[in-house]
């Protein structure tokens, strides 16, 4: 972070200081368990706490400035910042020293992949470029704005991932990041619970473009049916990326070598390419895609495009492999939608061909009343693949196991457990050397938890 004045900080949110103006501060957090020397210590009230109460310790910590609501008991000694709305502030904050930096942002959404996605941006660019990039998933009202004041002057290029739950978080979280490329991964049915339909979560993705410089890029997945419908509708320059004919940026020859990644070639207008991905997956070719047509428009080489791709390793929680014992479990239990669980299915039968296979699925959630055919579906998916065991966990979860009991002729055992508490020792009796796992749901679920007592 760029070092700031306590006095250019309250001018900065239009907030009242009660303090010396030449305080300077260095570090930003909203928690004082992790509070570094000379910061700013953003307190925020919360269901079941209130930083507030925390500002002398925060001080003690090493903050030197505290922004506060207006209205709240903050000691005297203290110097604080006082405004209306403290995460309002945090993104004004944000939003004016986005406007220091002069350099290409690029802002990524979508229903399903957005970490994967930014993470391939991240990679590739980062053989040209001193990159910038959202930890880890912090796409929210709060993470998005501490991910932005964590760019410093060394940074050339920054990667933002933008998440949201309901209508005008994204238009918000792109309004303080001021996009140069957006990109939308693809619109499936999370948060339909939410939103109602497909068409409404579309609309909320496409908010991404409220920020977006006038002279921006829009690169969009044109696989998806609703997004490959705004060919000719935006005011921007648009590519399209997909492994269908007719993009802009197209793949083909696709080759998967199980765990060890996938061998495909794009072709564009103006190239081709024989590319490698060191993760599993067929999904992980879109996240590549989109990585591409971002590195394609900030005229990123060939050789660079191939060596990011290479130096790609996904998120933790997001596709790791882990073998004890001679079992394999593949842990993808950072979250779960309907397209996302297909695709973890394809790389259960790709990496365990020939071995017993088991899907250890928890619920998905916020699919509101699509949640039991969504279920259902993939419960039959599970059959229709042959896979060995369906462990289902959760309340939803019963209709995995009635999905893959319409298929009469199924090889697939299925069962159903409360909790993982109640899973683990039914796992753990029958899962045995040369068997591969795979456990998926939705993050409440707590199915990492799970796969750690198993390890």
């Amino acid at each position: 972070m760029k070092v700031l004045s306590a006095k250019t900080i309250a001018e900065m949110v239009d907030g009242r200081l009660n303090g010396p103006e030449s305080i300077m501060v260095s570090h930003i957090s909203t928690d004082t368990r992790n509070m570094e020397k000379n910061s700013l210590f953003v307190a925020i009230s919360g269901e079941r706490f209130d930083g507030h109460d925390f500002a002398e310790q925060a001080v003690q910590n090493g903050a030197v400035l505290v922004l506060a609501l207006e209205g709240k008991n903050i000691p005297d000694t203290v110097p604080a910042i006082f405004v209306p709305d403290t995460i309002k502030a945090l993104g004004k904050l944000a939003s004016a020293y986005r406007d220091m930096f002069d350099i290409p942002v690029i802002a990524v959404t979508g229903s399903v992949g957005k970490t994967s996605t930014k993470d391939m941006i991240a990679s590739i660019l980062s053989t040209h470029f001193k990159v910038h990039k959202t930890k880890g998933n912090f796409n929210n009202e709060i993470g998005v704005p501490l991910s932005v004041l964590e760019m410093d002057e060394t940074h050339e290029v920054a990667v933002f991932e933008l998440g949201m739950r309901g209508f005008g978080e994204i238009s918000e979280l792109s309004g303080i990041v001021k996009p140069d490329i957006a990109v939308i991964t693809n619109v499936g049915i999370s948060h339909i619970e939410r939103l109602g339909s497909r068409q409404n979560i579309l609309k909320a993705k496409l908010e991404i473009l409220d920020g977006l410089k006038k002279n921006g890029t829009v690169i969009l997945n044109g696989d998806d049916e609703l997004l490959s419908g705004l060919r000719g509708l935006l005011p921007y320059k648009t590519l399209f990326y997909g492994i269908n004919e007719g993009q802009d940026i197209w793949a083909c020859d696709l080759s998967s070598q199980g765990e060890e990644g996938v061998n495909f070639t794009i072709q564009t207008q103006t190239s081709e390419m024989e590319l490698f991905i060191p993760a599993p997956g067929i999904h992980n070719v879109y996240n590549a895609l989109a990585g591409i047509a971002v590195a394609q428009t900030l005229n990123l080489s060939e050789a660079e495009i191939r060596e990011g791709l290479m130096s790609f390793s996904s998120s933790r929680l997001r596709m790791n492999i882990e073998v004890k014992n001679g079992i394999k479990f593949i842990n993808d239990s950072y979250n779960a939608a309907p397209s996302s669980m297909k695709a973890a299915l394809d790389v259960l039968c790709e990496i365990g061909k020939g071995k017993r296979k088991w899907a250890v699925l928890g619920d998905m959630l916020e699919l509101g009343e699509w949640a039991e055919e969504a279920h259902k579906e993939i419960g039959r998916l599970v059959s229709m693949m042959s896979i060995d065991y369906l462990v289902g966990i959760g309340s939803l979860a019963r209709w995995y196991i009635k999905g893959a009991e319409e298929n009469k002729g199924n090889k697939t055992t299925p069962i159903l457990f409360a909790s993982i508490s109640d899973a683990k020792p039914y796992i753990k009796t029958l899962m045995q050397e040369g068997d591969v796992l795979l456990f998926k749901g939705s993050r409440r679920m707590n199915l990492d938890i799970l796969v750690q007592e198993l390890l």
